[in-house]
């Protein structure tokens, strides 16, 4: 298993979202259908919202698989859709979805629909009928099964006998009692997460509302209706941990909703009656959406029951191979494999063009969920992937910073090896605040043992060009990278490593993330990624071998390092001499086989009272691996697959199989423990240097060895923290069955394609490290010459130059002809260098990749746009009708406005701003900062709205573009404010028709002025700002297509945007006399702060700003010397 096997000491059930609800179409063109992968998908907070934020007229149609290892979270959604499919009362759902306890009626309507439900479910055929199967899809067989026994329980639980059901309840309340004793009257910050800019001013309401919820059980405010919800929700009840309350601590229904407007919009402090009518209003606008997409047949809802990593591969095998019944386990601690539903995956997708993996990667670790997810991804390099991580996994470092340290290596490197990156590392902006995270980590990371920061990346391709990396060089940065993952395994790196802070370490070293078999299917990905041919990647692999071989630094590594060479071989990485053996001697456990394998896979029966130890009211998760132990050998597997149950052998000794008997009450049952692992067939032979006899063998289950589990277990279990053992030749305790390796992938050598251009054909780019070998320097790449013109200026020593166009594309300009040349990440173009064979007819351009965002074209181009589709690449799309307009007239908009959009620049730019320094992307947010506290009337203080604003270059005097204020709205899900507007792009001929109508507005219109080159920069914002909101068609005439570029010109006095948006969606023109007779020369923009990426520079508070509102700060505290406070 690519994820280490954990004891689950404390498994939470997590029904409802710990994070506000986010648009999951936010970077695809707005008449593209869109198929959505949703892996750890959680509640349908993320689904639901997608669809409202659709355009009423939109016809598009949303295809969603969401994926969860947790059945009673799929159940629980199931059961929601069907309600609104059935259009039964929305205050009821509310309460169905979100009340620890019920009301009669609403208890009433839950157990009709699950009876519903159950009659609808008794077949995959039965299922497909209309009323449900429409839109709501089944995966496997085995999905629908386990949603039909939660329905069921739903249906029965006030049902069973008078003393089953208040000893159930009772389980259920005092769960609920040790969460409150534990959290009691705190402030919850997590709550107030969703409130954003208005995060703090919503602290301590939320906080109420957060332990009134877990005191009652509800929303409600008024007493008789808490009085009236008394009966325990059983949709809370049923999970894979069993029956009772494993709810996590933090859930709270208040969460998965967008609480800015409910604080931002109210000159008081909002009600806790505010806050429960406000997120009802959301809710209800959701479900409508829903349904509306659900009646005109416009989206499908596709549950699958698995393991995220597990159910990824299981798609991409049916992609490649067209496979439905895989060996892979739905998840740990069961047994069943996936098996794709054959009716459905006729059709169903497999290739996604949105994939979101939730907080995966605070359980799984990013470097298990990115190879996994990126293949599901279009080849043709369109496709969008959304990670996010709520926990802090560095806790010895910074912060905001934790995410760049989670790849174990340059973040450079790994993109360009994975052919995807994070937009904000490449831009150096983010159209999302982050800014009320960084706030909550200034109040809480000091001396707390679990800091929470909310860290959302989305992640991009930057063309199609896959690199070429030199056999040695990549094989010497794949072991670098080995090493980096697996080196704290020894006690005395790990100590060393974490002397500052050895106490908050120590309950790290127990959250591990990686395997042997992660680093072995990364390796897969990178090989297949890269394209890289059989022969090309032996030669990696025997460099890395060869490295691994002659390191001694890391001395755990020997213990593990038959498990890491049995995975080459299973996965077909790569295979080790030992395994190109045609001859196992079959003595041992392998008397009777007629042929063995190189490998095998060991089963081991653990009885039940020797978990004892992890059972015994610790609520600890220490990870779990098998071994082999005899006199003179030692290897350890965390490659190991579990479940509980009864095993049993069959078949002849010489054609041995396994029967499973699933205990079905897991956990809570009385069946013994079955893990499985895969071994070299080898090693139980005795028949090598070294190699114990089959009967001197032990095949064990251990803990991990890692501070955590020392301390805890070792005075129990002894220094090797071996749970139990039983002798290889044990056939009670002991079954070993040969095991097949999966198919290798690529195995004919591959050739990437020249790409042809105006000048010639352009070579595969290579893409080289530096000496060290940790990070890329430069890339390079040949131009053969081969049109006329070119040549000739060529051979008669014609001049050839190269200009930077973007972030990652150059020109090669030679003989009058020009030649885009795109390289995998960005390039300071300014640095190339040029081998010219004017014989031969070559140009080879060499570029060092940039050192930081603030080089390589982020002058040139700040604000890219996809081609084909004119999507913004770097700023997400909005649907401005369905964001909540902003009261400019509450009292407190001053507070949360002025501190939020000025916190937009980094500590870099505000010392830049104070010494005139000329950077682009500064002056463009220092002008979007005027626009909107002028818009907002916050500045000047004391002044009124301003509507109407010129963009006027303060060199020359001169506007040619005149910005249309209608509305500020909440961008809910990025947790800012956008202006909503309209563009009037002007040239002299233009003027002239709108002259008598333009006058009348000059009194009334402010201007904002700007700095050298910032025309440009706008030039080219503009037509993204455009697409971002648009809800019309471009044209077939459209002048972008016509002209192959955009925009179409950033010279003065001339028009960037086409045509076609003009007079479009402009309604908000109309209501204003003054502005009306202009509406059809105006184009609607959406305009909205950049923000600083945090984990690249430090955001925020100067060491004169208060660390909470981040205001001029008069005092210190007099504690630690360092945060300081406006005294407000």
């Amino acid at each position: 298993m690519a994820h280490p096997l954990f004891w689950p000491g404390k498994r939470y059930f997590y029904p409802i979202g710990n994070t506000s609800a986010v648009s999951l179409a936010r970077d695809v063109p707005p008449e593209k259908d869109i198929n959505l992968l949703l892996l750890g998908c959680g509640d349908p907070r993320n689904v639901l919202f997608t669809l409202f934020c659709e355009h009423d007229a939109a016809t598009r149609k949303l295809d969603f698989t969401c994926v969860d290892f947790e059945p009673a979270v799929l159940a629980r959604n199931v059961l929601l859709l069907s309600l609104i499919i059935d259009k039964k009362p929305t205050n009821h759902l509310f309460n169905i979805f979100f009340h620890l306890y019920l009301e009669k009626d609403s208890l009433a309507l839950l157990v009709s629909q699950c009876q519903a439900l159950l009659n609808a479910s008794t077949t995959l055929d039965s299922w497909r009928e209309p009323s449900y199967g429409s839109t709501l899809r089944m995966s496997s067989k085995h999905t629908l099964t386990e949603l039909h026994w939660h329905w069921d329980q739903y249906a029965k639980m006030h049902m069973l006998p008078k003393s089953k059901l208040q000893a159930l309840v009772a389980k259920f309340k005092a769960g609920v009692a040790e969460y409150q004793s534990q959290y009691r009257d705190g402030h919850m910050l997590h709550t107030s997460r969703s409130a954003g800019p208005l995060m703090m001013h919503a602290m301590q309401t939320l906080s109420h509302c957060f332990h009134d919820f877990w005191k009652y059980g509800t929303t409600f405010v008024s007493a008789p209706r808490r009085s009236a919800a008394t009966l325990l929700n059983p949709t809370f009840v049923y999970t894979q941990a069993g029956p009772g309350c494993h709810i996590h601590y933090g859930t709270d229904p208040v969460t998965p909703f967008h609480l800015a407007p409910i604080f931002g919009n109210f000159n008081a402090t909002p009600s806790r009656s505010d806050i429960e009518k406000g997120i009802r209003a959301q809710f209800q606008n959701w479900c409508t959406a829903f349904y509306r997409h659900h009646e005109q047949g416009l989206c499908i809802i596709r549950v699958f029951f698995a393991d995220a990593i597990f159910g990824a591969r299981a798609l991409q095998i049916c992609r490649e191979s067209g496979a439905l019944k895989t060996r892979i386990p739905v998840c740990q601690w069961h047994t069943e494999t996936i098996t794709l539903d054959m009716e459905e995956y006729k059709h169903a997708p497999l290739i996604f063009d949105v994939i979101d993996t939730s907080n995966l990667d605070d359980h799984l670790g990013l470097l298990n969920v990115l190879p996994t997810s990126i293949p599901l991804l279009p080849c043709s390099g369109d496709g969008v992937l959304y990670l996010e991580s709520l926990l802090v996994q560095n806790p010895d470092g910074d912060t905001p910073k934790d995410f760049a340290k989670r790849f174990h290596a340059d973040l450079t490197v790994m993109s360009v090896l994975f052919r995807l990156c994070p937009v904000d590392f490449v831009t150096g902006y983010s159209s999302r605040s982050n800014v009320h995270e960084l706030i909550a980590y200034e109040l809480t990371h000091r001396g707390a043992n679990t800091v929470q920061y909310h860290q959302v990346t989305t992640w991009k391709t930057l063309g199609c060009d896959i690199p070429v990396v030199e056999s040695w060089q990549l094989g010497t940065f794949l072991y670098d990278l080995y090493h980096a993952l697996f080196e704290e395994e020894d006690a005395m790196t790990f100590w060393q490593r974490h002397r500052v802070n050895p106490l908050q370490a120590v309950g790290h070293s127990s959250l591990v993330h990686y395997s042997r078999e992660s680093f072995v299917l990364l390796l897969r990905f990178i090989r297949d990624r890269l394209q890289i041919s059989r022969e090309e990647w032996i030669a990696v692999l025997d460099r890395f071998s060869d490295i691994h071989m002659s390191d001694h630094s890391m001395k755990m590594d020997t213990v593990r390092y038959q498990d890491f060479c049995g995975l080459l071989h299973l996965h077909g990485v790569y295979t080790m001499d030992i395994y190109r053996l045609d001859f196992v001697p079959c003595v041992g456990p392998f008397r009777a086989w007629p042929q063995v394998p190189p490998l095998v896979r060991v089963f081991l029966t653990i009885p039940r009272e020797k978990l004892r130890i992890l059972t015994d009211g610790q609520a600890a998760t220490p990870t779990l691996e098998a071994g082999m132990r005899g006199p003179r050998m030692h290897n350890l597997f965390s490659s190991i697959h579990a479940a509980f149950g009864t095993l049993s052998a069959m078949g002849t000794p010489a054609n041995a199989k396994a029967y499973f008997e699933e205990d079905r009450e897991g956990f809570q049952g009385t069946k013994p423990l079955i893990i499985s692992l895969i071994m070299p067939a080898m090693l139980l032979t005795g028949n090598g240097p070294g190699y114990d006899r089959p009967e001197d063998i032990h095949i064990t289950l251990a803990l991990q060895s890692n501070p955590s589990n020392t301390i805890l277990y070792a005075p129990r279990l002894g220094p090797h923290l071996e749970i139990y053992s039983a002798r290889l030749l044990d056939k009670e305790s002991v079954l070993v069955l040969p095991e097949q390796p999966l198919p290798s992938g690529l195995s004919v050598k591959m050739k990437v394609p020249s790409v042809s251009g105006s000048i010639g054909s352009q070579s595969p780019t290579s893409a080289n490290f530096n000496e060290e070998g940790d990070l890329l320097e430069f890339f390079s790449t040949k131009i053969s010459v081969e049109d006329g013109l070119a040549k000739s200026a060529l051979q008669s020593s014609g001049n050839v130059t190269v200009e930077q166009i973007s972030f990652s594309t150059v020109q090669l300009v030679l003989g009058g002809r020009t030649q885009n040349v795109i390289f995998p990440f960005p390039v300071t173009a300014a640095q190339h260098r040029l081998r010219i064979a004017r014989k031969s007819l070559w140009i080879e351009i060499i570029v060092p990749l940039r050192k930081s965002f603030t080089q390589g074209g982020m002058n040139v181009d700040p604000f890219p746009v996809a081609v084909p589709g004119l999507m913004p690449w770097s700023i997400h799309r909005l649907n401005l009708q369905c964001l909540p307009v902003v009261n400019l007239k509450t009292r407190k908009l001053h507070d949360w406005l002025n501190p939020h959009v000025g916190a937009a620049f980094s500590k870099r730019e505000v010392k830049a701003r104070k010494k005139k320094d000329v950077d682009a992307l500064m002056f463009v947010k220092d002008s979007i900062h005027a626009i909107i506290v002028r818009a907002s009337g916050i500045q000047p203080e004391g002044s009124s709205p301003q509507r109407i604003f010129a963009l006027r270059d303060k060199a020359t005097n001169n506007c040619d573009s005149i910005f249309f204020v209608d509305q500020l709205r909440f961008d809910l899900s990025s947790h800012t404010i956008v202006c909503d507007g309209f563009i009037l792009p002007l040239n002299g001929e233009r003027f002239t028709q709108i002259e008598q109508h333009f006058v009348k507005l000059i009194p009334k219109i402010e201007s904002v002025l700007l700095e050298n080159g910032e025309v440009r920069s706008w030039k080219l914002l503009l037509p993204v700002l455009a697409e971002r909101c648009r809800t019309w068609k471009h044209l077939d005439s459209c002048q972008y297509v016509v002209e192959g570029r955009i925009p179409l010109t950033t010279e003065m006095e001339a028009i960037p945007l086409c045509a076609c948006g003009e007079g479009q969606d402009v309604q908000g023109m109309h209501n204003v006399p003054l502005w009306k007779p202009l509406a059809k020369y105006c184009t609607r923009i959406a305009l909205s702060p950049f923000f600083g990426v945090s984990y690249l520079e430090t955001i925020g508070k100067t060491d004169q700003s208060c660390c909470v509102c981040r205001v001029k700060a008069g005092f210190t505290c007099p504690k630690c010397k360092k945060d300081r406070y406006c005294g407000q």
